[in-house]
């Protein structure tokens, strides 16, 4: 498939963050799904499989820079 777009990473509260997107304009098979993994610096904590591209991080930690793919 070719890549989401409109992806909008928006803060809930101090700890959490809301991640959505679009879904590709070219699909490719006859399952749908969205993957989110969730770095904090070189190290994967945490990786998650939803049906719908929206996803709900909690728990992070103060302090930290996080990188969403």
């Amino acid at each position: 498939p070719s890549q989401v777009w409109n992806m909008t990473i928006s803060r809930t509260s101090e700890n959490s963050m809301h991640v959505k997107c679009r879904p590709p304009r070219d699909r490719n098979g006859p399952h749908e799904r969205y993957h989110l993994e969730v770095e904090a610096g070189n190290t994967l904590v945490r990786n998650e499989s939803h049906k719908n591209c929206d996803f709900r991080v909690k728990d992070l930690q103060y302090s930290t820079n996080y990188t969403f793919k």
